[in-house]
């Protein structure tokens, strides 16, 4: 675990409604990126520091440590993501958004970061739990199938599950990812505390009579194919 970087996140959280719901224009990109512990901490200052003063209207802006991954990312310790609409991924990602402080910034970068293990987008296709703008489950585990999985079966699978099962002890989101043949599909699983991640779902299989039929129904209509890639994250911060 990355000690110099883990902030103490002070969680407010309310009794906020659980609600599974269609996106409709979510967009993504994600890096992963190799760090060597003694230059953690600058990397975080620098990032903090630049997105702190520069507010990027519309998107957020997420660091997280990599805490446990599989071969695909054996060499990966922090994850940059950043989400928001299409008009406003469009306007970050235009040749206009590159300015002198902003390639200040990833010269700077360059000399800490080791290097880039992938980078990818995608888009949003439905999310369940409490509304992450009011409440922040840091804790998260991605999971990720490839083309064998039928993304609309998918989606469809899981809007059944989590209409039926709408559950405040955490929050998701399904993707598809657009610039990977091998990586196609998605869930983040996000839960309040990593005791929480191991025990909420057990638990509440235990006090919901009907989670294991519809969880076997779920399994059997929701497209197949073989998870690729299974990794743990912690948010570090948002911005």
């Amino acid at each position: 675990m990355k000690k110099t970087l883990i902030l103490l996140l002070l969680l407010t959280l309310n009794n906020t409604f659980s609600q599974t719901e269609i996106k409709t224009d979510e967009h993504w990109t994600a890096y992963a990126l190799s760090i060597s512990p003694e230059n953690e901490e600058t990397v975080f200052n620098l990032i903090d520091d630049y997105f702190g003063q520069n507010k990027m209207d519309g998107i957020k802006v997420m660091l997280f440590s990599i805490l446990f991954a599989d071969d695909s990312m054996a060499d990966a310790t922090h994850e940059m993501v950043f989400v928001g609409d299409s008009k406003s991924m469009g306007k970050f990602y235009s040749p206009q958004n590159f300015t002198t402080e902003w390639n200040l910034l990833s010269s700077k970068l360059n000399n800490f970061i080791d290097k880039t293990i992938w980078s990818l987008n995608g888009t949003g296709m439905a999310s369940t739990g409490p509304d992450p703008s009011k409440v922040v489950y840091p804790y998260e585990r991605v999971l990720n199938w490839g083309p064998d999985r039928n993304i609309q079966d998918f989606k469809n699978a899981w809007l059944k599950l989590n209409k039926k099962h709408e559950r405040s002890d955490r929050s998701g989101v399904i993707f598809s990812i657009t610039s990977s043949a091998k990586y196609k599909s998605g869930v983040v699983l996000r839960y309040p505390t990593y005791e929480a991640m191991l025990n909420s779902n057990a638990e509440y299989a235990k006090k919901t009579q009907s989670w294991k039929k519809d969880w076997q129904t779920y399994l059997k209509e929701n497209g197949g194919g073989q998870i690729v890639r299974n990794f743990t994250r912690v948010l570090l911060k948002e911005w």
